[in-house]
């Protein structure tokens, strides 16, 4: 679908070319995520995304006329939208405009700028904060990958003390294309994630990752059955057969994912899987079965599955101390995941004595949904510079005296490295600027996904 990008924007920006000071030629933006977010620095993703959804379209007659008569709507007048300059861009081809930033997948600090934007040309400075809007749609990746970089940073420790340091990536699984608010939000949150991660049953985010950023097959996934798979055999001796259809028609070698709560979880466990027929054949596989309990207290459910699986399967004991269970079984808890909670079972998983090997997770709503929004890091899109067909640089800030954390930085901006800390700077200041052209007049930078990838794991 092709947006209206001139439509993408908040009402009051048409009005803005009719407010700026007179003769103003250029315009220079820049976007943080400000000091006072939830995150004391952001994991820098997305914006590739952006400008491949909305900065390769070019402006059309139909785009214009259709954006004139919803200003006409909008405001009741039709003297507010500012057509002649939309008739410029159309012709152009392109936007007259300059934008740089950092390396996706880098690790900032907050407070420093992560992209500037500024106009190229005399006539499109006082409608360049109309691309705004969908520039701003950045803080949604960025926080998803923040929020999966910091799930990842707090498991670490774990799988370093009780297993195995390289499972990590493979620990959270994304279950969360059916629960985002749209396709476009699951494929640009679940590509997020797959910066930090592997598995994910959101292909769409997989197939977007690598038409973005040319990356294919970021996403591992494995056979797993649901409740419909389940239930549809029936109970008591359905659950058998839905077993035995399992081990009968998956490959010897591939991971399975069984969900075991259908009816009666340790039940299923104990009298199903427990089961000398069934026992003795997940015992001859060759491929991992992991059971998931989704139904109740995972802190509970899943010790309980842990210790029913260690009677029927035996434990061994690895290297740093940790229970691991036999045969190559696990199990996998998808429901109740988000950062907190999935740190808060494989400590318990821990504290029991158990490796953090015999768990994966699986997230939806809380890993690309729940409680996520534009605060959650602060982010904000300020205007900082200006200049006039008179020759006046004007410095442009905002600084609150009711809330300082709001001023914006004043000036021509970059960003180095200081002392081993990324700081935003004046341009006239010594050092290499880190930020670099990604878009300019219709020209994009060429983009390597892997480098990225290789970013984000430092």
């Amino acid at each position: 679908m092709t947006e209206n990008v001139i439509l993408a924007t908040d009402a009051y920006k048409l009005t803005h070319h009719l407010q700026y000071p007179a003769q103003l030629t250029k315009l220079y933006s820049y976007g943080e995520a400000r000091v006072g977010g939830q995150y004391e620095q952001v994991s820098w993703f997305g914006l590739q995304m952006i400008l491949d959804a909305y900065f390769r379209q070019p402006i059309t007659d139909e785009m214009i006329d259709e954006a004139a008569r919803v200003s006409e709507l909008t405001f009741g007048t039709a003297a507010f939208f500012n057509r002649s300059v939309w008739e410029k861009v159309r012709d152009l081809g392109y936007f007259p405009v300059k934008i740089k930033a950092l390396p996706e997948g880098m690790t900032v600090p907050v407070g420093n700028a992560l992209f500037t934007i500024e106009s190229t040309a005399d006539w499109f400075a006082t409608s360049l904060n109309a691309l705004e809007d969908v520039l701003m749609h950045v803080w949604y990746p960025t926080t998803i990958a923040t929020n999966s970089m910091v799930i990842r940073q707090r498991l670490t420790p774990l799988f370093e003390q009780s297993g195995t340091p390289d499972n990590v990536a493979l620990a959270v699984n994304d279950f969360g294309l059916r629960g985002a608010t749209s396709l476009e939000s699951a494929k640009r949150g679940g590509a997020a994630y797959l910066l930090h991660f592997r598995g994910s049953d959101n292909m769409a985010a997989s197939a977007y990752f690598d038409s973005v950023y040319g990356v294919p097959g970021r996403a591992l996934s494995v056979w797993a059955t649901e409740h419909s798979v389940a239930t549809s055999y029936g109970a008591d001796a359905g659950e058998f057969a839905y077993v035995h259809a399992q081990l009968d028609r998956a490959p010897d070698d591939a991971i399975l994912s069984i969900v075991i709560d259908s009816y009666d979880a340790l039940n299923f466990v104990k009298n199903v899987i427990g089961s000398p027929e069934i026992k003795e054949r997940i015992m001859a596989r060759e491929g991992r079965i992991v059971l998931r309990p989704d139904s109740g207290d995972p802190l509970t459910i899943d010790l309980q599955v842990l210790d029913l699986l260690a009677e029927i399967f035996g434990t061994t004991t690895n290297d740093k101390g940790y229970r691991v269970l036999q045969h190559n079984v696990g199990i996998i808890q998808g429901d109740g995941m988000k950062a907190d909670t999935i740190i808060a079972l494989y400590e318990a998983l821990l504290a029991a004595g158990w490796s953090a090997d015999n768990l994966v997770v699986g997230s939806g709503g809380g890993l690309l949904q729940e409680g996520f929004t534009r605060d959650t890091a602060r982010f904000a899109i300020k205007a900082a510079y200006a200049e006039t067909a008179t020759g006046e640089h004007i410095n442009i800030q905002k600084n609150p005296k009711t809330d300082a954390s709001k001023a914006s930085k004043a000036g021509l901006l970059k960003v180095i490295r200081r002392d081993g800390q990324i700081v935003t700077v004046a341009q006239s200041e010594p050092g290499e600027d880190l930020l670099t052209t990604v878009y300019e007049n219709g020209v994009f930078a060429p983009v390597d996904g892997q480098a990225m990838i290789q970013r984000a794991q430092v």
